[in-house]
């Protein structure tokens, strides 16, 4: 569940490298608040360089806490600007104008500006995150808009919200500026993120090769195709295709969202999409559709700047082709279930489960392998017993390897698993972890201690364990069945055969059992 505070959409972005230097022009050192509103004509220039980070890395308490700092007028770091021909760029700063002008706009995420720049589209986590945020900034300091409604003679009251109106009106935020080139501007804002709150390293490698498809591809899925448009620069038609890609893997991927403790076995593929974790995966993802390979940062450094957008649209169709064949309605899908597939005992999504079960997938695509697909559903309720009974096991076993290793295992553990569920082998836990590539026996590993009380993850472990007992399972396969994202409606007695449409002759089925398997 995400615990960041969606503040993306206060300062626009802009294209950094159409920029040049403004060849005169007078700066100033001091920025007031009323400059920090959106009716301001300072603000109306204001932009984040397309490199800057999502402005989304801040709790509710960060936000709270620096609105607090500037009402009292205690020391906030100088904000760096850098002025070109066309915008004023915040090179460093950007959570702390943003967080001021949310409190300005009383915006936190979910205000006009939030909905206008997310397409009328806001997650009711985000939604929830801003309204924690709102009265988490009225308790502690109080609304903008009532400290601007005090009349002359509120303010000469000489109360404890006349004095901080005093000081919200009056206090100023200092301004350094860059001088130089873009290119000087851009240096600056990676020597100053390597100090102090460090870039992600994904965050990083992501905003250097920020032209590349992967690059594009994977900003366009986290909000759906909503947000700042990375994909602006391409013609109309094929920003409108980005969009529609990435609006259906957004889907297939990161909906619902889900809240801790889990209640429900309809559970997000790709786990929660919180911006920089859904980002990371992105990029794991279309690294292994691209070409099994697992190794994200060499794969990025290869690539080029994408110049009309093809390639960002290639990338997206081609993970779409292969995430249908984990989830949704198409007559190709296996229907996976998450809770069963990809996540741990304890309710917590794995990525190196995830991408393990997806490069098999991946694999089995690309190289037009569809006898896999038919193998699987064969043995699969073998498959999917070992997976649900042997979650702790599996759990252990992945803590003991390198985490570069990770998602090979897991790929050849699926593949091992599915010969063995055709033969109708048992697997024991000796076997399990030796598909994981672990040596010993099952007593050696290393133990991750088991939670205590009634945590979340205890809550969630439950639920789980009583929800996978009675789910619903494949008419054909008896494999586990996710209703909710891939089922099919199968007749028990073909139509060419006479069945009829009535509910006796009806079972609900995975896609792929329906047309592969029955073809």
């Amino acid at each position: 569940m995400a615990v960041r505070v969606t503040l993306d959409a206060m300062i626009k972005r802009a294209d950094f490298a159409q920029q040049s230097e403004a060849s005169s022009i007078e700066l100033g050192d001091k920025l007031i608040i009323d400059q920090i509103s959106s009716k301001s004509p300072f603000l109306k220039f204001l932009r984040k360089p397309d490199f800057q980070r999502e402005t989304n890395h801040w709790s509710p308490d960060q936000v709270a806490t620096l609105v607090k700092s500037f009402a009292h007028g205690e020391l906030i770091p100088s904000l760096i600007l850098w002025k070109s021909n066309s915008f004023i760029f915040v090179i460093d700063g950007a959570h702390r104008l943003s967080a001021l002008k949310a409190w300005v706009e009383n915006d936190y995420g979910d205000g006009v500006e939030s909905i206008r720049f997310y397409g009328g589209t806001i997650s009711a986590d985000q939604k929830r995150l801003a309204e924690a945020t709102r009265k988490r900034v009225e308790n502690t300091v109080g609304r903008f808009s009532d400290f601007k409604a005090m009349s002359g003679d509120e303010l000469d009251s000489g109360t404890a919200m006349a004095k901080l109106a005093t000081n919200i009106f009056t206090r100023s935020l200092h301004i350094q500026w860059i001088q130089g080139s873009q290119e000087v501007a851009e240096t600056s804002f990676f020597k100053i993120n390597s100090q102090g709150t460090v870039l992600d390293p994904v965050e990083e490698m992501l905003l250097r090769h920020r032209k590349t498809s992967y690059a594009i591809a994977a900003r366009s899925v986290v909000r759906a195709g909503t947000g700042h448009k990375y994909w602006s620069s391409f013609e109309k038609e094929r920003q409108k295709e980005i969009e529609e890609e990435a609006s259906r893997l957004n889907n297939l991927l990161f909906q619902p969202d889900v809240k801790e403790p889990i209640k429900t076995l309809d559970l997000p593929l790709g786990g929660v999409s919180s911006s920089v974790e859904a980002l990371k995966i992105l990029i794991d993802i279309f690294t292994i559709v691209d070409g099994g390979a697992v190794d994200s940062r060499k794969v990025m450094d290869k690539l080029v700047p994408d110049v009309d957008g093809t390639e960002s649209l290639a990338a997206l169709r081609r993970t779409r082709k292969v995430v249908a064949r984990m989830t949704g309605n198409d007559g190709a899908s296996l229907g996976l279930h998450p809770a069963v597939y990809f996540y741990t005992e304890r309710g917590k999504h794995s990525r190196f489960l995830f991408l393990g079960v997806l490069k098999t997938i991946a694999d089995a695509v690309r190289n037009n392998n569809s006898g896999w697909f038919k193998k699987f559903s064969i043995s699969r309720k073998r498959v999917e017993k070992v997976l649900v009974d042997r979650k702790s096991i599996i759990n252990q076993g992945l803590a003991n390897i390198n985490s570069k290793q990770r998602i090979d295992r897991v790929a050849n553990m699926l593949s091992s698993l599915v010969e063995r569920g055709v033969d109708d082998a048992k697997v024991t836990d000796q076997d399990l972890l030796g598909f994981l590539g672990l040596t010993g026996r099952a007593g050696s590993l290393k133990i991750i201690d088991a939670p205590e009380g009634f945590s979340d993850d205890t809550k969630s472990a439950a639920f789980l364990h009583d929800a996978l007992r009675v789910a619903m399972k494949c008419g054909v396969c008896s494999g586990y069945l996710d209703a909710s994202k891939a089922v099919s409606y199968d007749h028990v007695t073909p139509k060419r055969d006479g069945g009829k449409g009535g509910l006796d002759n009806l079972q609900l089925t995975h896609p792929f059992c329906n047309t592969g398997m029955k073809s």
